[in-house]
């Protein structure tokens, strides 16, 4: 339940609040690679809050992050792996370089074989539609007469 005070002084920050603990690197942070920052060695607080500082932070750059929470020492709470999804980080810029490097390589090390357009003397399918039999007085099996069970009917 909360409680009225008469008065309270303000003038002492609070351990979040001040500037030496929340200046964090996010330049380094931000720069495309995946990071894993731990509470205690790389911020603060509950990892919780630093969730919203980060994601705070990473709107206010224009910046896409993924987040995900790594239980540590008992604590489901313990580190956060981050990672900016909207560009591509050094590391991964290295590792998609080689990959191309490397598939550059094999293709240029497998026999290509010359493809020959050969002609085709085969007509091309045409649909057909539905077919209809003509009988003399029917139009697609109907008789105009009426059968001779119809006639027994009608006249009862």
């Amino acid at each position: 339940m909360a409680t009225k005070l008469k008065s309270y002084d303000f003038s002492q920050p609070s351990q979040l609040t001040t500037s030496e603990k929340a200046t964090y690197p996010w330049d380094e942070w931000f720069d495309g690679d995946i990071w894993q920052i731990t509470q205690g060695e790389d911020f603060d607080g509950h990892p919780l809050m630093m969730e919203r500082i980060i994601r705070t932070r990473a709107t206010g750059k224009r910046a896409r992050v993924r987040l995900r929470h790594l239980p540590t020492n008992g604590d489901q709470w313990g580190a956060i792996v981050l990672q900016r999804v909207d560009i591509v980080g050094a590391n991964e810029a290295k590792r998609n370089a080689s990959n191309e490097k490397r598939a550059a390589t094999r293709a240029s090390k497998t026999p290509t074989a010359e493809v020959t357009d050969i002609e085709t003397k085969r007509k091309p399918a045409v649909k057909k539609g539905p077919t209809t039999k003509r009988v003399a007085g029917k139009a697609n099996g109907v008789s105009k007469v009426p059968s001779k069970r119809l006639a027994k009917t009608a006249s009862r």
